[in-house]
């Protein structure tokens, strides 16, 4: 960061010492030293700027945001804004980060790193047509640059215009034949423009020379199963999981093939957000051209309870894995207190604060969120959400912790006969039998009051199977 300032002796020596441990990549000896000098009296924005890139470069974001913040209230410019745009944007904080980009961009026009991170932050967005002007501009400036036109193809990917998305991945592949991600993007172009035999064909070209590379096993994984070779699809996640031991979600989806015994109990955190991050978006109009009926249901499960819209309404409310407000949304006209929203995954988060009618929305995992939580609610929903844990007692547990005493809960599974009551399938989502989930809620504590076997969509020409149910706390 090339900010300057005049300072005392002890102050530079802190953040000169600072620069060197970060360029020896070391960063959280770094953050030791520089939070002493961004602690003395009248320290100037750059300890804070700092501070806050060794933080992130620790993989402790949310600190990074309090020094970055600290910064621009001392000094507002370009590499501040950009740094916290970065910072803003690995928190999943989109508006916020998109607003610092384009700060940076206007108050440094010619930076091709912010209008990249500003451009990024569109396409994300689903505003490609302006990403792809922003990207192109970074590309002509620097046409010898493979990650400029890997950047300008993934935008083009993301717009769904995947012919010219692989004559750029193309270019970049010629121009950094042994780069790492290019050939996993191309090969995932090609299975987004439909074509499995030609991902297979670009990931077993580079394997020669590539074979420690995780992500190129992840999409022959993925192009394997779009084939219907289910068995190389296993091995192909499993070698990737084994080459990314760290990664949960990569694990996830290994086992998931595998239908291992040992399956986990549970989908990662990690699973749950990167998938549902992708997927905000267009998580509603995917839904609907399913046939989803979930919510249509849930709401006649709790109006044969009496409450109605004009009668009578419900209290307080804790929508557990909330998504993009779907279920808000539906109960909405019959609400009479707080609706309080719980979500993985920050932009299904902003989808739902888009529609105006929740009290509250917290981005945290839902047993993490209830163990912190002291309020007892009327009502606790959770819509396709088991389909994400094996085992349900803990979870059901702790929601029938947070009810008051003759308050409900509706929830749904996707079931169907499973050894041991719960099994992870190939969609990587986990289906209980019924009567596993029965007995799972009377151990909670929760009398079933309606238990519907249903058809919850459609998936290709087959139905997903499933139960809603709803159950009160005694007392």
């Amino acid at each position: 960061m090339n900010i300057h300032a005049t300072h005392d002796a002890a102050a530079l020596r802190l953040l000169d010492r600072g620069r060197d441990l970060l360029r020896d990549r070391r960063p959280a000896d770094a953050a030791l030293l520089l939070s002493r000098a961004a602690a003395l009296p009248a320290a100037p924005a750059e300890a804070h700027g700092l501070l806050a890139e060794a933080l992130m470069e620790s993989d402790d974001p949310p600190a990074a945001l309090v020094a970055a913040d600290a910064a621009l209230a001392l000094r507002d410019d370009a590499a501040l804004r950009l740094l916290r745009a970065r910072i803003r944007r690995v928190l999943g904080h989109a508006d916020g980060a998109m607003d610092d980009a384009a700060a940076a961009v206007m108050a440094a026009p010619s930076d091709r790193d912010a209008k990249a991170l500003l451009a990024t932050c569109l396409s994300e967005a689903g505003r490609h047509d302006e990403a792809i002007f922003l990207f192109h501009q970074a590309f002509v400036a620097e046409p010898e640059a493979p990650h400029r036109s890997a950047m300008l193809a993934m935008a083009m990917m993301r717009g769904g215009r995947h012919a010219a998305a692989e004559e750029l991945y193309a270019l970049a592949h010629s121009m950094a034949p042994y780069a790492r991600g290019i050939v996993p993007l191309r090969a995932q172009n090609a299975l987004l423009d439909g074509d499995p035999h030609k991902a297979i064909a670009l990931i077993e070209g580079a394997l020669g020379h590539q074979q420690g590379e995780a992500a190129l096993y992840s999409v022959l994984g993925q192009a394997r199963q779009r084939l219907g070779q289910h068995e190389a699809a296993a091995e192909a996640y499993a070698e990737a999981a084994r080459l990314d031991p760290a990664d949960t979600y990569l694990q996830h989806l290994a086992a998931a093939m595998a239908n291992a015994g040992a399956a986990p109990d549970r989908a990662s955190d990690r699973y749950v957000t990167d998938v549902f991050d992708g997927y905000a978006n267009r998580f509603e109009a995917a839904l609907f051209a399913l046939g989803y009926r979930v919510p249509g249901v849930m709401l006649k499960l709790i109006e044969s309870q009496g409450y109605a819209p004009g009668g009578r309404h419900l209290g307080d409310v804790l929508d557990l894995g909330c998504g993009t407000g779907l279920m808000g949304a539906t109960l909405h006209d019959m609400l009479g207190g707080r609706l309080v929203g719980v979500d993985l995954s920050p932009r299904m988060l902003g989808e739902a604060g888009a529609k105006g009618v929740y009290t509250e929305l917290r981005c945290a995992e839902i047993t993490t969120a209830m163990a912190a939580d002291t309020t007892l609610y009327d009502l606790i929903l959770l819509s396709d959400v088991l389909c994400y844990f094996g085992r349900l007692d803990a979870v059901l547990g702790a929601v029938a912790s947070r009810l008051k005493p003759g308050g409900l809960v509706a929830l749904s599974i996707e079931s169907g006969a499973a050894e041991g009551g719960w099994e992870l399938q190939a969609s990587a989502r986990y289906r209980h039998d019924p009567g596993y989930l029965r007995a799972v809620l009377e151990r909670a504590g929760l009398a079933t009051l309606e238990f519907r076997e249903e058809t919850l969509r459609w998936e290709g020409e087959a139905t997903v199977p499933g139960v809603i149910a709803l159950a009160r706390r005694g007392g």
